[in-house]
């Protein structure tokens, strides 16, 4: 990729590449991961991480300061305990502004600005890789009852500082798109309304420029992989209500890329465009941006995309008919799920099946009743016979291939096209006869 023409843009993302922590490249992060970063980053002058309450479970909750102007900035990250892109990416910009002298900040920007930054509101979802808390709390739902610790101390922390702009970051499931096309949203952005009739006053409008100026930026970077959230308004959640406060507030949600699994994309561009709205704010330049560049931002299309999508197969053997497979696969176990059949002509997939004259065969079960290795050839051997699962109920089976195989210790539950059951069958020519693929655990197999 081309560098970008403006100067500061192209060096902030050079920075990235060069001063990012590389210990932080995971699928997922909890509070022992970033531990040591945090510290490192404690250690340096210039800022100071201070305690500002513990997680329902004892865990502690910690905020950098950065600068000490008027202007006061607050983000927050992985208030859902697992979405933490933006925790990866919060720590590389403070590693950055700390260490370097960018070309797009005034030598004395730390005068005028007043940088919080709350790495992992929530550690004990952290911990055990879910949304919700350690009371079963989404957190970002109790704004108003604020029964949740971590909870209220994001509250504290807005009552006590008063930010003037609210940075909200969040991860998005992998399935947006923006508008109705294939591309991934890999990042989206949200001024959050205060009120139900959505009314854009100063500060909202201030948050709309910003992320215009942002979205505009990043476009070179993503393009096409940048979409506007929606809207309506949120009595419960957080950036809602720290908007009817008066920050200017802005939510990003980081998404999927292709052939990204640990959201590194995403990650760089909350680099990006957390630098982008500092300088931004600090040269007025956002005030060059209107509410039609801010709403030219593709919609944030939920559900556009699946992991993989079968189309024009042929289902039903008896009463045959041709439809579309959406396949889609759960990231915290890694199994996979058939979503939806029928017209999907609407959803994309990172990866596309063409089954045009392909049929789906039954299930069929080749039962071991011997000592049995399988290897890639013997294995697509029986697939070629139709077989596409295997009953093993003396344990006789051995695997020696990294193909995935469907086994089971009984014929009880023989696996279903259906949505919601593991995608788990055979494709053959319907001309010819011939068995050309399987799909077997939610995995494309070519024989």
């Amino acid at each position: 990729m081309t560098a970008h023409p403006h100067l500061p843009v192209a060096e902030i993302a050079t920075k990235f590449d060069e001063m990012h922590w590389p210990s932080l490249n995971k699928v997922h992060l909890t509070a022992e991961d970033i531990s040591p970063v945090v510290n490192q980053i404690a250690e340096q002058s210039g800022i100071t991480l201070t305690q500002i309450g513990t997680s329902y479970e004892g865990r502690p909750v910690s905020r950098f300061t950065l600068g000490s102007g008027k202007c006061v900035i607050l983000a927050w990250t992985q208030m859902h305990g697992d979405e933490a892109t933006a925790t990866a990416a919060v720590l590389d910009w403070l590693h950055i502004l700390l260490n370097e002298q960018l070309n797009g900040l005034p030598a004395n920007w730390q005068s005028q600005v007043t940088l919080h930054v709350i790495p992992m509101l929530n550690p004990d979802g952290a911990q055990r890789r879910t949304r919700i808390n350690a009371q079963g709390i989404d957190i970002n739902r109790d704004a108003r009852t604020l029964q949740s610790p971590e909870g209220q101390i994001l509250q504290q922390q807005v009552a006590t500082l008063s930010p003037d702009i609210a940075f909200n970051l969040h991860d998005q499931n992998p399935y947006y798109t923006t508008g109705v096309s294939s591309n991934p949203a890999t990042i989206a952005f949200l001024a959050p309304a205060y009120h139900e009739d959505k009314h854009v006053d100063g500060p909202r409008l201030r948050a709309k420029q910003l992320i215009a100026h942002m979205a505009g930026v990043l476009s070179h970077f993503i393009p096409q992989c940048i979409g506007r959230y929606d809207d309506t308004y949120s009595f419960r959640s957080f950036g809602d209500n720290i908007a009817a406060s008066g920050a200017s507030t802005i939510l990003i949600e980081s998404g999927a890329a292709i052939n990204d699994p640990h959201r590194q994309v995403a990650r760089k561009m909350n680099v990006i465009g957390l630098q982008t709205a500092l300088e931004s704010l600090l040269t007025k330049q956002f005030t060059q941006y209107s509410l039609a560049d801010y709403y030219r931002i593709p919609d944030n299309r939920e559900d556009g995309l699946c992991d993989v999508k079968i189309h024009d197969v042929t289902l039903g053997n008896d009463k045959p008919y041709v439809a579309d497979i959406s396949i889609v696969i759960d990231r915290k176990t890694g199994k996979s799920r058939i979503d939806a059949i029928g017209d999907l002509r609407t959803v994309y997939g990172f990866e596309n099946i063409d089954a045009t004259g392909l049929a789906t065969l039954p299930p069929k079960a080749f039962t071991v009743h011997s000592p049995l290795t399988l290897n890639d050839q013997s294995y697509k051997a029986l697939l070629s016979q139709g077989y596409s699962y295997f009953i093993d109920e003396k344990a006789l089976l051995s695997i020696d291939t990294t193909l995935p195989v469907q086994v089971s210790d009984t014929d009880e539950n023989a696996p279903a096209i259906m949505p919601g059951e593991v995608p788990n069958f055979v494709l053959q020519h319907v001309a010819t006869g011939e068995i050309k693929e399987a799909v077997i655990l939610g995995e494309r197999i070519v024989l």
